[in-house]
């Protein structure tokens, strides 16, 4: 990525306007392009959900239809007192069992006359161990007798009750998938005593349908039990096994895709069913996938001329500016003269091409200013290495006062001279800004012995140094315009002209943090507070030594460091100064700032 970007740096404007303008033609036919085809997509989506669940909701209504009355026709044979009788018998030498076994024949065939689509009825007696069949066909081609049994049990429960409903190819030699429904037939003057069950077994249109309408479309449709087992399918194997989206069925109706399918369910009202209708989300583009070609057809033609036509019009638009980048190739290779030609450029860059001859005028005259200066600043640095050999003529000239005030016994005078000797000394440092702490601390030793030598010993002093802080680097001539704010405007104001101040520096993990307190007049608290808002601003009001303390050292080290400003127990006044722990800085960003000291 990286590379590229140092790629595309390096082109040219038109080149780089063509590819913004192509990008941009490219991402809006993307949008146009995606927008269309979600819309599409969206649309068909609608509309076969739509079809899916119309269709889901008259087959629920069938369905729902067809078991009511299969409910309802087992509830009138169980009930019926034909069918009472014949299971009140409990042997077929019964004197009644033949008459009874007759009438209850009648009834069966009856009902089967009713219901076409009744493949059979049987009435199987507990007591006696037999059983009544009507069938359309004989009983061996159902093959009841030996499948009933299994079947019954195979069956689940619907409706929270006793009846049990099933669809499977178990009767009829595997041949034919049916509908049974079984029903177990109480005593109805004794409730809990089971007499013997009903068996019902059904050709249903509507599962009928499932198993023989091919999907045409991708489209399915299967009933399935609210615990998930497969009534019907189209695909027989999958009948009564059980689906793995079954938590997803909840509720009356609903959608949801799973495994690339796109499901639409229905609840059977009242039953412990689902119609559930799905489709392949691929079927749902198929539609689209026509539509979507030709619009990409078109969009990559009209992507194609615009980029054409774009990089015609830059290429013109850019003209007069590429004449102007070529007349500053001229420029950069010395050629001073060179002047862009007003007149051929067209309207909007006549004013750049103004601007560039006026910019080249202004140069001459700028580099003559700038040849004039030079020599100014030439004759500045000559002036200042004269000046250098005065401070070393100070320090001669101050040695010879100190020997000679030795040699007339003038200790004083000898104390004094020495101490303004390794004050200048200091002061200079080889042209150093930042220095040890140690020898910032020597400077404002021979500072306090200056002002003690003109103010008769009036200032007091305690110096507490961690050892583990003298080399750590602070701007010079820190500790000295402080030390003199605290004589001048802090002991000497005070009645009876005695005081002290107090030097302590210790290390705080990464940071050193000097804290210098005298016991002077003091300050009120809103001073104090205002003198800490203005420790960083100009004011002319306000000590311009302090103001450059605080300055350079937030030059040097940041915003964390600097001054800090408070009132102490002795009722004077404390500054803290919190410096990073460093033994090497770089000094040149003082050298601008430390003019002003």
């Amino acid at each position: 990525m990286k590379k590229w970007m140092e790629r595309i740096n390096h082109w040219k404007l038109d080149k780089k306007m063509q590819v913004l303008v192509t990008t941009a033609i490219i991402v809006m036919t993307l949008i146009i392009l995606a927008v269309s085809t979600i819309s599409s997509v969206t649309s068909m989506k609608e509309k076969s959900i739509e079809l899916l669940q119309t269709n889901n909701d008259t087959m629920a209504e069938n369905y729902v239809t067809s078991l009511e009355q299969y409910k309802a026709l087992a509830i009138a044979i169980v009930m019926d007192d034909t069918v009472q009788d014949y299971l009140h018998c409990t042997s077929k030498r019964d004197a009644s069992y033949t008459e009874y076994a007759n009438n209850a024949v009648n009834t069966m065939t009856s009902c089967q006359n009713m219901y076409p689509d009744l493949n059979f009825i049987g009435i199987v007696s507990y007591q006696m161990d037999d059983y009544l069949y009507k069938g359309t066909e004989a009983i061996a081609s159902s093959d009841f007798q030996q499948v009933y049994a299994k079947d019954y049990h195979q069956c689940r429960t619907v409706q929270d009750s006793t009846i049990r409903i099933g669809f499977s190819n178990r009767y009829y030699k595997g041949n034919r998938y049916t509908l049974s429904v079984y029903f177990p037939i109480y005593d109805l003057n004794v409730i809990t005593m089971e007499r013997g069950l009903l068996c019902l077994n059904f050709t249903n249109p509507l599962l009928e349908q499932i198993l023989e309408n091919k999907p045409a479309t991708g489209s399915q449709t299967s009933v399935i039990q609210t615990d998930g087992t497969i009534v019907a399918d189209y695909d027989k194997d999958n009948i009564e096994e059980t689906v793995s989206y079954e938590n997803l069925l909840k509720g009356g109706e609903g959608e949801f895709t799973w495994d690339g399918r796109l499901y639409i369910y229905q609840k059977v009202s009242g039953w412990d069913y689902y119609i559930v209708s799905s489709i392949a989300s691929i079927e749902l583009y198929a539609p689209s996938i026509q539509t979507i070609i030709i619009m990409t057809a078109i969009l990559f033609i009209m992507v194609v001329f615009s980029f054409f036509v774009v990089k015609i019009i830059i290429r013109r638009v850019y003209r007069p500016l590429d004449q102007t980048v070529q007349k500053m190739d001229q420029v950069a290779a010395g050629s001073l003269d060179t002047r862009l030609n007003v007149e051929s450029m067209g309207e909007d860059f006549q004013k750049l091409a103004t601007g560039f001859n006026s910019m080249m005028e202004e140069i001459l005259v700028l580099m003559e200013q700038v040849k004039m200066e030079q020599h100014q600043i030439e004759q500045i640095r000559f002036n200042s290495l004269q000046s250098q050999i005065q401070p070393h003529f100070l320090y001669n000239t101050l040695e010879c006062i100190h020997w000679q005030a030795m040699a007339d016994g003038n200790k004083e005078i000898s104390t004094l001279v020495m101490a303004l000797a390794k004050y200048y000394r200091i002061c200079l440092s080889k042209g150093h800004d930042v220095i040890p702490l140690e020898l910032e601390i020597e400077h404002m030793k021979n500072y306090l012995i200056i002002q003690n030598m003109r103010y008769d010993n009036i200032i007091g002093s305690e110096i507490q140094i961690e050892e583990s802080c003298k080399e750590t680097m602070i701007p010079k001539l820190t500790l000295q315009p402080l030390v003199e704010n605290s004589i001048y405007h802090g002991i000497k104001v005070k009645e009876g002209k005695k005081g002290s101040v107090f030097l302590k520096a210790v290390r705080e993990g990464d940071h050193v943090l000097i804290t210098l307190a005298d016991t002077g007049s003091g300050m009120t608290q809103a001073q104090i507070d205002a003198m800490n808002l203005q420790l960083s601003e100009y004011d002319e009001s306000f000590g311009y030594g302090v103001r450059n303390v605080n300055k350079r050292i937030e030059l040097l080290y940041g915003n964390d460091y600097g001054l800090y400003y408070l009132r102490n127990e002795f009722g004077g006044v404390t500054v803290e100064i919190q410096l990073p722990y460093t033994t090497e800085v770089d000094d040149g960003i003082l050298k601008g700032d430390m003019i002003n000291v």
